[in-house]
């Protein structure tokens, strides 16, 4: 689905730019949506296991019945692919800065 945008964004522009190309009701669609997001997505019922357990006691998925050290194993690949990701879409950031952005994704170009 590259280049596919949804209504409101077609004109916007990628990488930074899309910070002064973007309509007023493309940010307000963000800002709702992190919103939605941030009032939703938290320990509501105070259940949490550990820090960013979003459960709220409603969904296992077998987690529960595992062991203390596969959890901690678990959270630990979890943040190190999170972690990986960071510098991913830093990388990018840093190459949309320098201009060269369309040499290592020449869809962008």
């Amino acid at each position: 689905a590259a280049g596919v945008r949804l209504p409101g964004y077609e004109s916007a522009e990628s990488g930074f730019a899309a910070f002064t190309t973007m309509p007023l009701n493309a940010w307000l669609h963000v800002a709702f949506t992190v919103g939605l997001l941030e009032a939703a997505m938290r320990d509501a019922t105070g259940e949490a296991e550990f820090a960013g357990d979003f459960r709220n006691g409603y969904i296992d998925f077998g987690w529960d019945s595992q062991t203390d050290a596969w959890k901690k194993n678990k959270r630990n690949l979890e943040l190190n692919q999170g972690r990986a990701a960071q510098m991913g879409i830093m990388g990018l950031m840093v190459h949309d800065q320098l201009g060269n952005i369309g040499d290592i994704v020449p869809a962008l170009k």
